[in-house]
């Protein structure tokens, strides 16, 4: 799907109705979008001629056709509502004293699925802001793997774009959930981009955020990742790891080979995690809705009504 809109209408609809939430998908590919350097916000560079922009379609808060994009990205559209199209969701934990995301990417590393990886380098924890760099090995990436979504915070998806005018393939990225839409929006569009040059997808499941934007997001699993880290409902010091395509599942067993991770249950109890995801959703829905007339099929209520209808 294209819409025949671009960076001045992103500029209205999106960043001054703050619902910009600065992943960076906008200006990652598109020269007449950038970033601030203090906060990460996008911003329009100069006047743009084309009526099908890049920018807007890329951006993750324009439009974003869930089912359409699922159905591009796994062959198939979720059965389950919280966390998205799964093929496994296990119980892990680190086998070494190392964090068990930097398992997973050395892992990748070792095993040829990744030649670079682009994370975020914190420059403000508030407000939160990280900016991308593009490492070429485990090692250099050890010490920019993120202990909390929020130091990933930030303009992450200009990293891909910088990684592919550097000619570099196999990419990877650790990102927040809310990058990985705009990723997969521009992975599943018909622009020449470059971006599918990205060869994995690691989600750090999130929260709640410190930008006005986030109030908005209803993802709480990186549901567009090919490998999901969620710490909500696993004990302290393990996580859920859910995977969602065959090259999530590659990353995983190559970690278990390697005996950086343990899968500590196979079938762990999954009613923590979902009774959070759900909430969350829930919340920031109604948000989103705010006070406007809303339409389902022949349908209208106004926002109270359906508000109603979703109380428990």
């Amino acid at each position: 799907m294209k819409i025949e809109k671009c960076s001045q209408d992103l500029e209205n609809e999106v960043i001054y109705a703050g619902l910009c939430i600065h992943c960076g998908s906008c200006n990652a590919f598109c020269p007449h979008m950038d970033f601030n350097e203090e906060t990460g916000e996008a911003y329009v560079v100069d006047e743009c001629t084309e009526t099908i922009g890049l920018c807007y379609n890329a951006c993750p808060r324009s439009f974003l056709p869930v089912a359409e994009i699922e159905e591009k990205l796994f062959g198939q559209i979720r059965a389950d509502l919280a966390v998205g199209v799964y093929k496994d969701i296990v119980q892990v934990k680190s086998k070494n004293k190392d964090e068990i995301l930097y398992n997973l990417v050395l892992a990748a590393f070792e095993k040829g699925i990744v030649k670079h990886m682009v994370l975020g380098k914190q420059k403000s924890k508030k407000p939160p802001v990280a900016f991308p760099e593009v490492v070429d090995n485990a090692k250099d990436a050890k010490n920019l793997i993120p202990k909390t979504t929020m130091e990933n915070a930030g303009p992450l998806i200009t990293g891909i774009g910088k990684a592919y005018l550097d000619k570099k393939d196999k990419i990877g990225i650790i990102a927040n959930p809310c990058h990985l839409q705009g990723l997969a929006k521009i992975l599943t569009s018909d622009f020449n981009t470059g971006a599918e040059k990205t060869s994995l997808r690691i989600a750090f499941a999130c929260s709640s955020g410190g930008m006005a934007g986030c109030k908005y997001c209803t993802d709480f699993s990186g549901e567009f990742s090919d490998i999901s880290y969620s710490p909500w409902g696993a004990p302290k010091g393990e996580a859920m790891i859910i995977i969602r395509t065959d090259v999530g599942q590659k990353v995983l067993d190559a970690a278990v080979e390697m005996k950086l991770i343990e899968i500590t249950n196979a079938n762990p109890d999954l009613s923590e995690m979902k009774k959070f995801i759900n909430k969350k959703r829930k919340k920031n829905f109604k948000t989103l809705m705010g006070t406007d007339l809303v339409t389902a099929k022949y349908l209208k209520l106004k926002t109270e009504e359906i508000r109603e209808l979703l109380e428990d």
